[in-house]
Parts: C-alpha cells; sequence; structure tokens
C-alpha cells in the first residue's frame, strides 16, 4: 500500500505541475486589457479536463491515507495541500463567467443603442471651491474603482487638476505613491470639499444677488436667468443636505430679496388669492413655483411677439417688393415712350423760333 501511495503522489505532482501551468495561462490572459474569450474559452476546457484527472488521483490518495497508522494528521495536510488547487480553479472559472456575462450584456446594450456616445473628458478641478460637488462626482468613479492601485489613481489625480492652480499645489505637496494617494484625497476634501465651507459659498451667492438687486432699486431684469441662476444654488444646497423642507424658511427670505419689485408684488398678489394666510403659505417650494409659472408665461409672451413681429416684417419685406417692382416697371414703359417718339424738326420764323404742336405734341426746333 505504501508503493502504491508513493506511486499516486508522484502521478498527483504531474497533474499539479501541468493544472499550474495552464492556470497561469489564464491569469496571463485576465490581465490584459481586452482579454480574448475564444482563448479563454479553450483554456477552460484545459484547465477542467486537468483539474477532473488532479481531483480523480486526489481521491485515490485520500482513500489510502485513511488506511495508514497516522491517518488523522497525514489526511488534513494532505487535504489542506488539494483545497488550495479547488479553490484557484473555482476562482478561475468564476472570472471567467464574469467576463461572459459583462460581454454578453454589452453586445445586448450596444445592439439596442444605434449610436455612438462621445468620449467623456475628465473635468480639471482648479481649486474654486463651488466647483468640487461637480469635479468629485466625476472623479469619485476613479476612486471607488477596486481594480485600479493607488498608486495609478494618483496619476489620475494628478491629471485631474488645473496645473499651477490651488489644487494643484495641495496634490503636488505629496509624493506621487501609493500610500500618499488617500492622504492627497483626504486633503483635498479638507481644503476645498468640506460642506460647512460649500454652504458659506452658495448662501453668500445668494446674499450677494440680494445685494446687487438692492443695489439697482429692484429694477426690471431678466426673469428666466435670475430663475435659472436661483434654482441652481438651490439645488447645490439640497446636494450638501440643506433641502427645501429643513432649510426653506431661511432661503425664502433671501429668495425673495432677489425678486424684481414687479415680480415680488406679482407673488404677494399670487399668494393671498391662491393661499390661506398660515405658515404653509410662504413655502420655497411654493416661490419656487410662482417663479417658474412667471418663467414660462414670459417665454410664451416672447414667442407670441417675436412670431408677430417676424410676420409683419415679412409682409412689409413682400409690399416693399412689390413697390419696387412696380416703380420699374413705371419707368421703363416711360424710356421705351420717350425712345420710341420720334422727334420733330421744322423751320420756323426767327422771331418765333418755338412752337407746340397744335395735337399737344413735341416742340419744334429752330435749325
Amino acid at each position: 500500500m505504501t508503493m502504491d501511495l508513493t506511486l499516486l503522489k508522484t502521478q498527483r505532482k504531474s497533474f499539479r505541475t501541468s493544472f499550474t501551468v495552464c492556470a497561469k495561462k489564464i491569469d496571463d490572459e485576465l490581465l490584459k486589457e481586452a482579454p480574448e474569450l475564444t482563448q479563454l474559452s479553450i483554456l477552460k476546457s484545459q484547465i477542467s479536463d486537468k483539474f477532473a484527472r488532479l481531483e480523480t488521483c486526489q481521491t485515490e490518495i485520500t482513500n489510502l491515507i485513511l488506511k495508514t497508522e497516522d491517518a488523522k494528521q497525514a489526511y488534513e495536510e494532505d487535504f489542506l495541500s488539494a483545497e488550495k488547487y479547488r479553490d484557484n480553479y473555482i476562482e478561475l472559472c468564476s472570472q471567467i463567467e464574469q467576463l461572459y456575462l459583462k460581454d454578453s450584456s454589452t453586445k445586448d446594450f450596444s445592439e439596442w443603442r444605434k449610436f455612438k456616445l462621445p468620449k467623456i473628458e475628465l473635468k480639471k478641478f482648479d481649486g474654486d471651491a463651488k466647483n468640487y460637488v461637480t469635479f468629485w462626482s466625476q472623479f469619485r468613479k476613479i476612486h471607488e474603482d477596486s481594480s485600479i492601485p493607488n498608486e495609478d489613481k494618483f496619476q489620475y489625480l494628478l491629471q485631474a487638476v488645473v496645473p499651477k492652480s490651488k489644487a494643484a499645489r495641495v496634490v503636488e505637496s505629496f509624493p506621487a505613491t501609493a500610500d500618499n494617494y488617500q492622504k492627497a484625497i483626504s486633503q483635498l476634501q479638507e481644503r476645498f470639499g468640506r460642506n460647512d465651507l460649500l454652504v458659506q459659498i452658495y448662501v453668500r451667492d445668494l446674499l450677494t444677488m440680494v445685494m446687487k438687486n438692492a443695489a439697482t432699486g429692484r429694477s426690471k431684469t431678466d426673469l428666466p436667468a435670475l430663475y435659472d441662476e436661483l434654482e441652481a444654488k438651490i439645488r447645490a444646497l439640497e446636494s450638501l443636505g440643506r433641502t427645501q423642507e429643513k432649510y426653506g424658511d431661511f432661503q425664502s427670505p433671501l429668495v425673495e430679496s432677489c425678486l424684481p419689485e414687479e415680480v415680488l408684488v406679482a407673488w404677494e398678489r399670487s399668494r393671498n388669492h391662491s393661499f390661506t394666510e398660515s405658515k404653509e403659505s410662504r413655502t420655497l417650494e411654493q416661490l419656487m413655483n410662482f417663479l417658474r409659472q412667471e418663467v414660462k408665461g414670459e417665454e410664451m409672451v416672447n414667442l407670441a411677439r417675436t412670431g408677430f413681429a417676424s410676420n409683419q416684417s415679412s409682409r412689409r419685406k413682400e409690399l416693399h417688393n412689390d413697390q419696387v417692382k412696380q416703380s420699374e416697371s413705371t419707368t421703363a414703359s416711360a424710356l421705351v415712350s420717350v425712345t420710341n417718339s420720334p422727334t420733330k424738326v421744322r423751320e420756323v420764323s426767327p422771331l418765333n423760333p418755338v412752337r407746340a404742336w397744335p395735337d399737344g405734341g413735341g416742340p419744334y426746333f429752330d435749325l
């Protein structure tokens, strides 16, 4: 029995070597940027065959080990050794299957979409805190990608900041190593991405709009542009957790102070007409809805005016062209009439060199 066990272990060693070589080929193919699925399919069939033969040999060895005197210890050592190959085989097969699923879903999606999307360029951050939210929403995909090493993420971070800017100085203050990547990210967030800092920036922007409105005497302004600017700042505050439900009582007076006098009067008239006098009659949501309706109304009025002016302009142009054509026709007829009428010459008395024809014809000319 000892002789049989030795021979089986020798045979298993060959099977394990063959299995390891095939597994190395699969690992190399998986590490490529674009693995070839056909090659992976062939390698998967090969390693499945090698693992099946290895498992058959391993089963025979296990049965013989259990018949020996020190079976318990020998079995545990041999089991742990064999388990490493099982785990490696399952992991490789799982990775190949994931590639199959990814390729299949990509093909299905590409068949459904008949157009080519433009390439997304990484937005560069210049150190302006107002641009940090937009920058981080895009760079977060790289930051949370576990398949990218930290040293590569650091290089992407260096490319994602504007050269010689405040953000670049913060990032470049750290050596570009894997250990320093998280430190650089933390420092960027501390300098430019703190919620309290961003909230103050957007609130101060609203206050600046209030002061500007007061300086101009609440004169009439471009309402659609004002609405878009207000909506952008309110959405930015909402993304930072300052929602309308929690902070509307604070934001609503600021927004009202940004409005021109005529819009503010219309808002008060609308509120008094539509809402009861309660604490819910002056919410930020209702104010923004009112402004949205005002913007829609103004755009419809501008559209009607533009269309009417365009039609009037077209009509005037047509009338002008008709008048020009009629004038040209009249002038041409007059020229033809003068050209075709003969010039009549007649000898006359020196005392009366020019006479008119009795029938109103052309004058006589004295020769």
